[in-house]
């Protein structure tokens, strides 16, 4: 029995973690995206203002199940040159309806100040934790 139940809950992960959604034009990861540069894209309001928004804008999965205590899911996205979210996907999730909500929340986000390199604008690939608190 012991054995039936751990290949089910691998399985189960394997599954949770094969969830690949995302959502922009993903031909833009073929372009020269930075993952380090001299000054970063910002947040309007900046960490605060980033805690904020999610605050105000993200929605809990009405009655969904997880496995996980911790709800976070990790959206990589990427931001263009004029400092909007082009192109979003899950890094690491949780099962469908957390990998939406949290993809929903960061193409909704107002536009960022532009990563730069060499005091150009460059596209920019960000990682974005979402937690999700239950509240209850």
């Amino acid at each position: 029995m012991g054995i039936r139940m751990l290949i089910l809950v691998s399985l189960v992960i394997a599954n949770l973690s094969s969830l690949a959604q995302n959502w922009g034009d993903s031909t833009l990861k073929n372009e020269s995206v930075f993952t380090s540069v001299e000054q970063p894209p910002k947040f309007k309001g900046g960490i605060k203002g980033f805690y904020q928004y999610l605050a105000d804008n993200l929605s809990l999965p009405m009655n969904e199940f997880s496995f996980f205590s911790n709800k976070i899911v990790t959206v990589r996205a990427i931001i263009n040159k004029e400092g909007k979210i082009a192109y979003a996907e899950i890094e690491k999730g949780l099962n469908e309806a957390y990998n939406r909500a949290a993809i929903d929340v960061v193409i909704k986000m107002p536009v960022w100040s532009p990563a730069k390199q060499n005091a150009r604008p460059v596209f920019y690939y960000q990682l974005i934790p979402i937690l999700f608190l239950n509240n209850n």
